[in-house]
């Protein structure tokens, strides 16, 4: 009989570190990518803002250049020349524009966007990132940039003197195409269709069964049971050990997998070829881990007490 009690403990002691883990797991997603300020201390911890920035001006010669060719080589070398110094007035003054303080608001806008409507608070996807007033900054940016330039040379240039600088540079403008806005939803509807509505299907089952409500009942009709199976003070001490063990054996795993390396051999994610350094990568890896360690704390917490509170009460006497 007692060796089943142990064998029906063991099964519920499973169940329950399953359970707790899973919960870890999901409190750990709340407080991070389901948390705006998570969001808010990546980009300025890390620099976000001055990498995009960065990477836009790799990007922007090459986008101008095919826009002003049409994707055609320029082979003659005046018409080259002619090109090349085009190209380069046209991404400084894009590049200018689209400054790192820009890209940050943006960033902070549309992730705060996105975990709103994951987290149920709004429904669809609302954000839109206004290109207008940098389209205007990048008209200034141009006009100011062909100011260096005599009538002569932008006469070969454009076929106008400087006279017409603001016309010039409007048209510019218009011939590189750029949009207005950027309507977010519209952008991941194209990206990936339905994952929005997806994820937040999985996170609202998440949230019902994962909730600290039910992970307290869990806890509760564990321990009555672990009492009922075994005495009073043993179960206690039974359960202690159990909730734990969960707790600890989540710091376990999550240490394993917080590296970098770890979760691109897991994902088959070759990190080294995205356009972000290695480092901060690894940094964004061990800040993100490092927040999910308080739910598991506490359970550790919990369970010292109730294997405490076991031990030190006194047994029932066996009956005579």
């Amino acid at each position: 009989m007692k060796a089943l009690k142990i064998i029906v403990l063991v099964l519920l002691s499973v169940v329950v570190i399953a359970y707790g883990m899973a919960f870890m797991m999901y409190r750990g997603i709340h407080n991070t990518v389901l948390n705006q300020t998570y969001y808010h201390t990546v980009v300025s911890d890390n620099e976000i803002p001055a990498l995009v920035h960065g990477e836009i001006a790799k990007m922007i010669p090459d986008i101008v250049r095919d826009g002003l060719t049409g994707g055609k080589a320029i082979t003659d070398p005046a018409q080259k020349a002619g090109l090349d110094a085009q190209v380069d007035l046209i991404s400084g003054a894009i590049i200018d524009a689209l400054d790192e303080e820009w890209i940050g608001d943006q960033a902070v806008m549309v992730t705060d966007d996105v975990v709103n409507s994951l987290t149920g608070e709004t429904g669809e996807l609302t954000a839109v990132i206004d290109i207008t007033p940098k389209l205007d900054a990048i008209e200034q940016n141009i006009a100011k940039g062909l100011e260096q330039y005599s009538d002569a040379e932008l006469m070969a240039m454009f076929g106008a003197p400087k006279a017409y600088i603001p016309v010039i540079a409007e048209q510019i403008v218009g011939q590189l195409g750029l949009p207005e806005s950027l309507v977010i939803g519209d952008l991941v509807n194209v990206m990936a269709p339905g994952t929005i509505s997806m994820v937040r299907g999985y996170l609202s089952l998440m949230n019902t069964w994962l909730s600290i409500l039910i992970l307290i009942l869990v806890l509760l009709v564990f321990l009555i049971l672990a009492i009922l199976l075994l005495q009073r003070s043993s179960g206690m001490q039974w359960a202690g050990i159990t909730i734990a063990l969960s707790g600890a054996l989540f710091l376990i795993v999550k240490s394993i997998y917080s590296s970098l390396e770890r979760i691109g051999s897991l994902a088959g994610i070759d990190f080294g070829s995205l356009p972000v350094p290695t480092s901060m990568l690894e940094g964004i890896v061990k800040y993100t881990f490092s927040q999910m360690n308080k739910s598991a704390i506490v359970l550790i917490i919990v369970g010292i007490v109730v294997f405490a509170v076991g031990l030190v009460m006194p047994k029932k006497p066996k009956e005579a």
